[in-house]
């Protein structure tokens, strides 16, 4: 081959070696813009929507988990969504301690289309099956949850508020939404698939005194002993719902506008039971509760929670009622004798009892176990979320192109050795390469002199 054969050649070789490169990197050009700007989009809501921080934190604020979290969903039993409620800080201050023990709650009335409240109890009891029972239809359901419908729209509106919703928790194992039930309906309230005994039931329904009486009765033999049941809402005040409640719960308040149909003063709700016929006169109830409602609340633990307290005077009021028995966690196998802590003679335990005290200190542990793994779980499938997310390019810091610039630039090796390779073996074959020591073809060209 004559020099400037080899030249030709070599020219060759470098174009087609180089060609892979040319093609490529518009593409990765593009790759990398892409990726930037995919990142820049994902990070626009957080900063548009950035919920406040503790330093601009509005008058009331979440101060325990569970409020945190009916916040974190625009729940109105939080601290500022709608009604502000606050019933988290109730809530929290009894099943904080045996949130991982908790199997089953039932609550009455999923509210908003979001179900605020059924995704914070999802993730409070990490343990638990969550049965919502809600009177709205199937067909107005469907309707609202079409693309761009009503159901869209709240959670866009719900968005700027930094609230979340979770559409995948309706297909969880552990939540089991029944509508078209009226809860005041016993009849429909009966065919509820629902297990036999649950840790906790919820009254978030209609709020009008005579429902929830019967509610009350429908759900009581469903209570597990040693359950919480809860009736939301006692004294209203903020939200008018029905005219009709002055007549089951008459008030004698007075100059307080619109919400003066709602009881406003706790001794006026006949569900403030009056254990010792105090109230007579002008100071007893219109509406007394029902003789079988009364001997309940003999029988059992109740009392009252207040959290808020609204224009007009009217509170935030949830009524609990423990229904008699173990502790929710902290209960022996049925049929077993029990010893222990002075309840037997001489504190011995022979074969066949439980031990109360040995028993009480192996629940401890293991809600203590429960509680640990939990938190480890959590910060697992946190960690798992972020890496997925800084794999698939969607998690960046605001100083997105110098973030780039140094993982690219340690990416790029494998792409150049694969180059690299492409120039030697182009060379290679287009410069002699492959052919040994045989025999050339002869040159039939002009010569250059």
């Amino acid at each position: 081959m004559t020099p400037a054969e080899a030249m030709r050649a070599a020219v060759i070789c470098a174009l087609l070696a180089f060609l892979p490169v040319a093609l490529a990197r518009p593409y990765a050009d593009a790759m990398l813009n892409a990726a930037a700007m995919r990142a820049s989009i994902l990070l626009l809501p957080a900063v548009a929507f950035a919920r406040p921080s503790a330093d601009a934190c509005p008058p009331s604020c979440a101060n325990n988990e569970l409020l945190q979290l009916l916040d974190q969903f625009c729940s109105d039993k939080g601290t500022f969504w709608q009604s502000k409620h606050h019933y988290g800080t109730a809530y929290h201050s009894i099943f904080g301690s045996i949130r991982h023990a908790v199997s089953s709650i039932l609550e009455i009335g999923i509210g908003e289309d979001t179900a605020p409240s059924v995704q914070a109890w999802a993730t409070y009891f990490p343990n638990a099956h969550i049965y919502p029972v809600d009177i709205k239809t199937r067909k107005e359901v469907k309707e609202r949850a079409k693309p761009g419908g009503a159901t869209d729209k709240l959670i866009k509106h719900q968005a700027q508020f930094g609230c979340e919703y979770n559409r995948s928790m309706w297909d969880s194992p552990r939540v089991h939404l029944t509508l078209e039930t009226d809860a005041s309906n016993p009849e429909q309230l009966k065919r509820v698939p629902l297990p036999q005994q649950l840790d906790i039931i919820l009254d978030d329904g209609s709020h009008k005194y005579l429902d929830q009486q019967r509610t009350l009765h429908t759900l009581w033999e469903r209570l597990r002993p040693g359950g919480f049941y809860i009736i939301e809402d006692m004294l209203v005040g903020a939200l008018p719902w029905d005219q009709g409640h002055a007549k089951q719960v008459p008030t004698k308040n007075a100059d307080c506008g619109v919400e003066c149909f709602f009881p406003q003063r706790i001794a006026e709700h006949p569900f403030l039971f009056d254990r010792f016929g105090h109230l007579k006169g002008p100071y007893a109830v219109e509406v007394p509760l029902e003789r079988r409602t009364q001997e309940l609340l003999k029988h059992h633990d109740w009392f009252w929670v207040v959290t808020g307290v609204h224009k007009g005077g009217g509170l935030d009021c949830s009524m609990v009622i423990r229904k008699t028995g173990p502790p929710i966690g902290a209960q022996p196998p049925p049929g077993l004798p029990m010893v222990g802590g002075g309840g037997a003679a001489g504190g011995t335990c022979g074969a066949g009892c439980v031990d109360v005290s040995v028993l009480r200190g192996a629940q401890k542990a293991l809600l203590a176990a429960q509680a640990l793994q939990a938190k480890l779980q959590a910060r697992q499938e946190e960690l798992a979320a972020k890496l997925a997310r800084a794999e698939g390019g969607g998690e960046m810091e605001m100083g997105l192109p110098e973030a780039l610039e140094a993982p690219t630039k340690r990416r790029n090796w494998p792409l150049l050795v694969v180059l690299a390779a492409s120039l030697a073996a182009n060379v290679w074959l287009m410069c002699g390469g492959g052919g040994g020591s045989g025999p050339k073809a002869p040159y039939t060209g002009r010569r250059v002199h």
